[in-house]
């Protein structure tokens, strides 16, 4: 299955690069807060990243 990945999705691809571990409370924190159901989309996205 082929996606595009939107800038968030490349900004926290960065992010995990760049410090290895990272929890999801600290994504939903940087990079999911301003949505309804922030741990949702986190969980949502994080999926996607490893199907």
């Amino acid at each position: 299955m082929s996606f595009r990945l939107s800038q968030r999705d490349k900004d926290i691809i960065a992010f995990i690069n760049q410090f290895r571990a990272v929890d999801r409370d600290s994504l939903v924190d940087l990079f999911f807060k301003q949505l309804k159901s922030p741990v949702n989309a986190c969980n949502s996205v994080m999926v996607r990243f490893i199907d």
